[in-house]
């Protein structure tokens, strides 16, 4: 199953700042992973059941990754932006 288009979904909900206390755990995201693909695979007619323990892990991987980029990219974006306020460029 391609699961790629799903990571934006599940990933993109807006921040301000970044705590990592509040980051759930591998289970925690797992179980709410599975959920998620459960309910989307009833909205394109499969059975629940269909979702086995290879697309959990295989969108927790891809989920954690774009969070890692995602948090790389905002992070340089502030970086840029703030120095050019600073330089008086914009």
């Amino acid at each position: 199953m391609h699961v790629d288009w799903y990571i934006i979904q599940v990933c993109y909900a807006g921040m301000e700042v970044v705590d990592f206390s509040h980051y759930p755990d591998r289970k925690y995201q797992q179980t709410w992973l599975r959920t998620f693909l459960e309910l989307k695979f009833a909205e394109i007619g499969r059975s629940a059941s269909d979702v086995t323990d290879v697309d959990v892990e295989r969108l927790y991987v891809q989920v954690n990754k774009f969070s890692l980029v995602m948090l790389r990219s905002l992070s340089l974006l502030f970086y840029v932006v703030i120095t050019m306020l600073a330089l008086g460029s914009v």
